[in-house]
């Protein structure tokens, strides 16, 4: 084999590699977290090509901060909520790329520059792409992207300026949600229902586990999705300082506060007697009314075994419950969380 030939072979497989094996390799360590360039697989024709109308072939994250300072098409772009996202490759079959109702290659035409897409398609036959993920490719489509790092360089700055520009501003804080099920849920319905960002303590899971990525039908994309660190890192003075057992969430909370955002900390039920002095008042949801929601608000979510931690939910302003019926006493977390959005929203 020549020298050429073996070069674009090899060229090839480094495309394919992102991939190999997927059925494994769900969990993310916190060290791969922490990389500055991580990859993230979108599973579906659906989810792919929502990736294909949102990408760009420049990701905007720290490196891009000199461009919005000159202004241009960069800053410009790079002021949308959230910024687009770069795809390395797609893996799909035929009739998903070339044939109706599907035809991915039409979304993928409209990215074409200079006669190039700024990313790499793979067309196999589906078992070639079983062989290659791992398990039977039955939705036709993957895509392997890059995971934004915009919001992990300017998480402080962005949601500063956002909570002084918008009038009425929709937060989810999520604490201690490990569940890639759950999370993937709620960042679908919170894409559905304009919900403005998702901020994630950090013992939270990784919005972009393979498992949530799949479940949220790719809107992790479409939200802005912030850990504590993300905001801790623009913080002046001692960061040392702010780390605690909530995963940083209640000193987040409290500075929300400071911010004129209302922290709502969802609750099951009231506390017994002897901790009811310690918590913030307790309302329901059906008893909200306009005025009370008319300013921003954060509703905080915890997991379904433990709830919100105690130091978090006493930063909030208030707890909230949903009402039931007699005997049911929870709902499954994305349930809740949609509840609470919808809710909250239409207040």
């Amino acid at each position: 084999m020549c020298k050429t030939e073996d070069e674009r072979l090899q060229r090839i497989a480094s495309w394919i590699e992102p991939f190999f094996d997927l059925k494994g390799s769900d969990a993310l360590s916190a060290a791969q977290r922490n990389k500055e360039e991580r990859l993230f697989i979108s599973e579906g024709t659906e989810a792919v090509r929502l990736m294909v109308q949102r990408c760009n072939s420049n990701p905007f994250d720290s490196t891009t901060r000199a461009a919005k300072a000159q202004g241009g098409d960069d800053a410009k772009s790079q002021s949308e909520s959230p910024p687009p996202v770069r795809i390395r490759s797609i893996l799909c079959k035929p009739n998903t790329f070339f044939e109706a109702p599907v035809r991915l290659i039409d979304d993928v035409e409209k990215r074409i520059s200079n006669h190039k897409a700024p990313f790499k398609v793979i067309v196999g036959t589906e078992d070639a792409l079983s062989e290659i993920a791992g398990f039977n490719i039955a939705r036709g489509a993957l895509a392997c992207g890059e995971v934004p790092t915009y919001y992990q360089h300017n998480g402080y700055e962005w949601l500063l300026n956002t909570i002084r520009q918008k009038p009425t501003m929709r937060l989810l804080a999520l604490d201690a949600v490990s569940d890639t099920a759950n999370l993937g849920s709620i960042i679908r319905t919170a894409a559905a229902l304009s919900i403005d960002a998702i901020i994630c303590s950090d013992d939270s899971c990784d919005a972009f586990y393979r498992q949530s990525v799949r479940v949220s039908m790719g809107h992790v994309i479409n939200v802005p999705i912030l850990r504590v660190r993300d905001w801790r890192s623009g913080l002046s003075g001692d960061n040392d300082a702010l780390q605690s057992k909530s995963g940083g969430l209640a000193e987040f909370i409290t500075w929300l506060k400071a911010q004129n955002v209302q922290c709502l900390a969802a609750v099951v039920d009231d506390e017994s007697d002897d901790k009811k002095d310690s918590q913030p008042p307790l309302i329901s949801l059906e008893s909200l009314t306009q005025s009370t929601t008319q300013q921003s608000w954060c509703c905080v979510l915890g997991n379904e075994g433990n709830g919100i931690r105690n130091e978090v939910i006493k930063e909030c302003n208030q707890r909230i419950k949903i009402s039931m019926a007699t005997g049911i006493d929870s709902l499954s977390l994305p349930v809740a969380a949609a509840i609470l959005m919808h809710g909250l929203g239409r207040m």
